[in-house]
């Protein structure tokens, strides 16, 4: 039987790379850590290939994938769960192509996990770390700090991703994840190697690797052995130019010149150049998932997913209720089918990272507690997401907007609740001016007061204080280095700030 011979051999091979998977990784560059050699599996399916062809499914092929979050010692520095489901999002957009989707594992999509060594790891440190957490039959994603100077890396059945590497717009969840599936980088056997480029590629390079030529006479052995991704031997992250193409000029070993495609995510392009796998590529992958890594296929189909038309139905607080600024709940009633909601607060109702104060995510969950400072004697918008496992892609921007106005209720006097006060620079240096920026809900007058350590009044003023932010200067010049007292005070109570003058 020819499908059981094709499942014995994949089998002795699964255990060969398991075993030779333990080897010691070498960085290919500050942004891939994934090793430069061919894998036995890719060395087989390409003697194989055409097996895979006649046989090939172009059915959908589903992944589980856990996330495992990793902090400090101390629990501190997790990165965004938010975040971490949209870079599998990002995966699906990439591999949709293959028809491969992601899924996050229903009932364990991501793990927290303390440990400052595996937070910031050398490759010793990220065996460790895998072997200690990783789970079987689905893909295991770890998202640190530093994983060992790279911006990711695959090795030992896990993806291992930078968190500042892991934003919306990076492609190294797709890549890692390729390599995964056993892709090599374009540019294979080059790793490692430094080349004057306007001299002819030598006919090897690296551990004896044949060197690819434009013609296509080798492709099948030299370079990725794949004959759809033209030779590549750029080995640094490059920029692409308009006809996505390489700026770098390379010459073949038959001193053909040529550029590389910069659009496949297993080259070292600029990730705005990168967006696809070849055709051969995707053949492998699929090849790969379906021997392998035959474990991940535990489903054919999703369940069922988050309506992108729904809105998250806000409960509290809406239409302008008043909270305690550094203490408060988010409540939103749950949306059929969702259990990931991303929850975000911010200054302004255009929303965006550049104004937003506070985000979370939250499993299996209705409501959040915000329990920091949030600014004080402010009008803030709040918005909810909805995911669940089977449907980490949310387009949906037709969200309801909760309003709420912040405001410190167990304030001692009547202008602490109406009325926020905010020091900078402190200290300041003697000279320098220093800026209080007065927030209020009213307009009212006022008196400034400066004191000094002993009590006496070193500066005042009238103030006419108006809605939203006022901005008064505080001045220096008279003033010798030391402690002072700033109090801003009228017939609805007293405002008082610290001012560090130095030297």
């Amino acid at each position: 039987n020819s499908v059981m011979s094709f499942k014995q051999i994949i089998l002795s091979l699964t255990l060969l790379c398991t075993a030779l998977s333990l080897r010691a990784q070498q960085p290919a560059a500050n942004w891939c850590g994934t090793s430069a050699d061919i894998t036995p599996w890719l060395e087989w399916y390409r003697d194989h290939r055409h097996e895979f062809v006649q046989m090939r499914s172009d059915d959908m092929i589903y992944v589980p994938v856990t996330i495992h979050i990793v902090g400090t010692d101390e629990g501190l520095n997790h990165f965004s769960l938010e975040k971490a489901v949209q870079a599998v999002c990002g995966m699906n957009e990439h591999f949709a192509p293959a028809n491969i989707g992601f899924y996050l594992f229903p009932g364990d999509p991501v793990r927290y996990i303390n440990n400052t060594e595996w937070f910031e790891h050398e490759y010793s440190g990220g065996a460790q770390m895998i072997q200690a957490n990783n789970i079987p039959d689905r893909l295991n994603a770890y998202i640190v700090s530093d994983p060992a100077g790279a911006c990711g890396y695959s090795w030992m059945n896990a993806i291992v991703l930078k968190s500042a590497c892991s934003g919306t717009d990076n492609t190294t969840w797709s890549h890692e994840a390729g390599h995964h599936f056993s892709l090599p980088h374009t540019f294979s056997g080059w790793e490692n190697t430094e080349w004057n480029f306007a001299q002819p590629a030598p006919a090897t390079v690296g551990n004896n690797r044949k060197v690819e030529k434009t013609d296509g006479s080798n492709c099948d052995i030299a370079g990725d052995f794949f004959c759809d991704t033209p030779p590549d031997y750029l080995n640094d992250r490059w920029q692409c130019d308009d006809n996505q193409e390489s700026n770098q000029l390379q010459i073949d070993p038959d001193s053909v010149s040529f550029r590389s495609d910069a659009s496949f995510l297993m080259s070292y392009a600029s990730d705005y150049c990168q967006s696809r796998f070849s055709l051969e590529q995707i053949d492998a992958m699929r090849a790969n998932l379906e021997t392998q890594h035959a474990s991940y296929i535990q489903v054919t189909d999703l369940e069922a997913g988050v309506d992108d038309n729904l809105q998250v139905q806000l409960v509290s607080p809406i239409d302008s209720h008043i909270v305690q600024y550094n203490n408060f709940e988010l409540v939103w009633n749950p949306v059929p089918h969702a259990t990931i909601y991303a929850v975000e607060i911010c200054l302004y109702p255009s929303f965006g990272e550049q104004v937003r104060l506070f985000y979370k995510t939250v499993y299996n969950e209705t409501s959040v507690t915000v329990a920091q400072n949030i600014l004080n004697n402010r009008t803030l918008y709040w918005r909810v997401r909805a995911y669940n496992e089977w449907d980490v892609c949310n387009p949906n921007d037709n969200l309801q907007v909760g309003i709420l106005k912040t405001r410190n209720i167990s304030a001692t006097n009547e202008l602490e609740r109406v009325v926020t006060a905010e020091l900078s620079p402190n200290p300041v240096v003697a000279g320098m001016p220093a800026l209080l920026n007065v927030t209020s809900d009213e307009t009212m007058n006022a008196k400034l007061h400066i004191t000094d350590a002993s009590g006496r009044i070193c500066v005042q003023q009238e103030l006419r204080i108006y809605p939203g932010e006022n901005k008064l200067d505080i001045e220096t010049n008279q003033l010798q280095a030391g402690v002072y007292i700033i109090s801003v005070q009228n017939d609805k109570g007293l405002l008082l700030k610290r001012l560090v003058v130095s030297e």
